[in-house]
């Protein structure tokens, strides 16, 4: 059986190649060769969402655990998003790179997106940025229970805990359709990393440095609000 040391320690390795992929891409690989930069993005991103979920597994499997992951709406999130992922639903919920990609009327070609950032809760916190599509998720959310076994509850807790009942009237500040909306994950990722970490972290046992550094780093970290995110919008394009 996988122990939370060793659940910790896989999720602190995926964080690692998931920010090596994203300062990979944002230093020239995009423009180099787009396909292997964003393959790697994604390649990263399952891996992270996967080893939240084998976390998952080892909490709900050690019996000095209590942590109900879908009563807290950041963990509940996150075990959503990999779901889809791995079982192929409301498109994988798709990165702002795959949606440009697929949904662009030409590659290289400027497209509109509202841009959703969830801010620190301390001065520095600032991360690096992994945008989802809103329309990706929204359509999940939406699914009949039977195929994603997300509960109407759950659902609406969600939408609460990303405020998006508010994303409509963003995208409209800027003429744009709600569907255009994307948020960053990055900060997602560290709300659930920080309230699971500081439900363990006196059962883990670090020995990499990867893991010693994140448990550092989430055992005290304060949750980002995603209640009022900052709003932008801008141009995206990546090159054929």
């Amino acid at each position: 059986m996988a122990t939370l040391t060793d659940t910790f320690d896989d999720l602190s390795h995926a964080l690692r190649l998931l920010q090596e992929a994203d300062f990979r891409a944002n230093n020239g690989l995009l423009l180099l060769d787009r396909a292997e930069a964003v393959g790697n993005i994604e390649m990263a991103w399952t891996g992270v969402l996967n080893s939240f979920h084998s976390l998952y597994d080892a909490t709900e499997k050690d019996s000095r655990c209590e942590l109900d992951w879908y009563a807290h709406p950041e963990l509940a999130t996150i075990l959503v998003l990999r779901n889809a992922r791995h079982h192929n639903h409301a498109k994988k919920v798709r990165t702002l790179y795959t949606h440009y990609i697929q949904e662009a009327q030409k590659i290289g070609r400027m497209e509109m997106y509202v841009l959703l950032d969830f801010v620190a809760a301390e001065e520095g916190g600032d991360t690096f940025d992994l945008h989802l599509a809103w329309q990706d998720l929204r359509d999940l959310l939406e699914l009949p229970q039977a195929t994603t076994r997300i509960r109407p509850s759950l659902a609406l807790q969600i939408k609460a805990y990303l405020g998006s009942g508010e994303f409509c009237r963003y995208a409209s500040r800027f003429n744009l359709p709600e569907e255009r909306v994307v948020f960053n994950v990055i900060p997602l990722i560290c709300n659930a990393a920080a309230r699971v970490t500081a439900e363990i972290q006196g059962w883990i046992e670090p020995t990499s440095t990867e893991a010693k550094t994140f448990l550092s780093l989430f055992k005290d970290m304060p949750q980002s609000d995603t209640r009022f995110p900052e709003v932008n919008a801008g141009p995206i394009a990546f090159v054929s």
